[in-house]
């Protein structure tokens, strides 16, 4: 991870982690590249892998995502054909499931993450796992 020059302080706890989320975004990103997927579609793919026909509801509440937010990120992995939708014909409920190529694509992005995921735990050393408490604390927010 290369070193870059602090952003300017700010008091809000909002503002910071937007900042960081971003910053964090734009390395896994990078690194997911030369597989062709957003980490976001990653996680989208790395999802409805491990929930096979899950609906649109279920999806976006697994990935804290408002319903409408996830139809309009699916729709790349629609159309480009990672993402199959098998619910029958009229049906108003989606069953996702990878498509055959869709389970290439994240095959060939989860060496890529995993390599991603490595080098943030090395920078982040001894802080990991406070980073990880954190987390838990902030998600507790009512």
């Amino acid at each position: 991870m290369k070193s870059v020059s602090p952003p300017p302080k700010s008091p809000c706890v909002c503002t910071n982690l937007r900042r960081m989320s971003h910053r964090v975004t734009g390395f896994y990103d990078s690194a997911l590249e030369p597989a062709g997927i957003s980490v976001t579609q990653y996680s989208l793919l790395a999802n409805i892998s491990r929930m096979p026909g899950c609906g649109t509801g279920q999806l976006a509440q697994r990935v804290r995502l408002e319903r409408s937010t996830l139809v309009r990120t699916l729709q790349p992995l629609l159309s480009q054909g990672f993402i199959v939708d098998k619910a029958p014909a009229g049906s108003r409920k989606r069953q996702l499931h990878l498509s055959p190529l869709g389970e290439d694509v994240f095959a060939k992005a989860m060496p890529l993450w995993q390599q991603a995921q490595t080098s943030i735990k090395a920078h982040l050393g001894e802080n990991y796992e406070t980073l990880w408490h954190i987390f838990t604390q902030i998600d507790s927010l009512e």
